[in-house]
């Protein structure tokens, strides 16, 4: 009996672009009572979303929501966009149920944009899960704050390399822009701008094997910021048993700006998630003087 061979699939010419798949998902929490409620979602595929709800620690009211997708990544021709606002007197978390891949591009670069518009005396914290960059993915990712008075913002940025095929295939391009305003003022509090392509990332060689793939930042913005925030972030890092080789961590105190940046490299995801949750604990600590309750995935 013939076998028939295995089919091969034939990747697309470079010079062929996919069409664009443009989507803008949306939510906006509100309060009512004592509790923060989603008040509006628009979330399309590949956008989804599960119900929010409210544990026992947080502060007052909060609502958690993890964001999920239903595509299992992204893709070279994707444009997704996603805004989230708070309105006054609410608050909210919002994570995602997973790290997101970015896919290879064939030909296409993927765009992921978010906004975060906080009114007047909210909370927020977007805490999504570090983006791993396949093989040949080419991503240009941003994330826009603007903040009104008396609002407080945690958020984290992450991302992590890795080649499923194990041939220690870089990704193609990796640009991330941040930029974080407050209303009504003309100058941004912040600028951060990340620009990696294939040739200037470390392969994985004898030489270089403890190389920092993993990297990440969290923010904590607030009226009235004070170097202590920065301490009980730093402690929070040291009680995780967070230590040299395995990551490398800075935390910088910005009081007259009203933020405090951390940012870590680290050696592997592990070490990358565990340094984002204890830099989150210790800037939830500093911003209400509770350390959160843990939120299962």
């Amino acid at each position: 009996m013939n076998v028939a061979a295995p089919l091969k699939l034939r990747e697309p010419p470079a010079e062929i672009k996919a069409e664009r798949r443009r989507v803008a998902a949306a939510l906006t929490f509100r309060r009512s009572g004592r509790h923060s409620f989603l008040a509006r979602q628009y979330t399309p595929h590949p956008f989804h979303i599960t119900r929010p709800f409210h544990l026992e620690g947080d502060p007052d009211g909060m609502a958690t929501l993890y964001l999920q997708s239903s595509s299992g990544g992204l893709y070279g021709d994707d444009d997704l966009s996603l805004q989230i606002g708070v309105k006054r007197g609410a608050s909210a978390h919002v994570t995602t149920q997973a790290s997101t891949i970015v896919h290879a591009g064939r030909g296409g670069t993927t765009r992921h944009d978010v906004e975060l518009d906080c009114a007047q005396d909210s909370l927020l914290e977007y805490l999504p899960d570090p983006l791993i960059l396949f093989a040949d993915a080419s991503l240009r990712s941003s994330l826009l704050v603007e903040v009104d008075k008396g609002a407080s913002l945690i958020f984290s940025d992450a991302f992590l390399a890795h080649d499923p095929k194990h041939r220690d295939a870089a990704f193609a391009l990796f640009e991330n822009d941040i930029e974080i305003r407050r209303k009504g003022e003309a100058r941004p509090i912040l600028i951060d701008r990340m620009r990696l392509s294939r040739s200037s990332w470390p392969p994985a060689t004898l030489e270089n094997a403890g190389r920092y793939a993993c990297h990440g930042s969290l923010c904590l913005l607030s009226d009235g910021v004070s170097v202590e925030a920065a301490s009980a972030i730093k402690r929070s890092l040291t009680d995780a048993g967070l230590e040299r080789p395995a990551c490398y961590s800075g935390v910088n105190p910005l009081p007259e700006r009203g933020l405090v940046w951390a940012r870590f490299l680290c050696r592997d995801g592990v070490s990358l998630s565990k340094a984002l949750k204890a830099a989150w604990r210790g800037a939830r600590l500093a911003l209400t003087g509770r350390v959160p309750p843990a939120r299962n995935k």
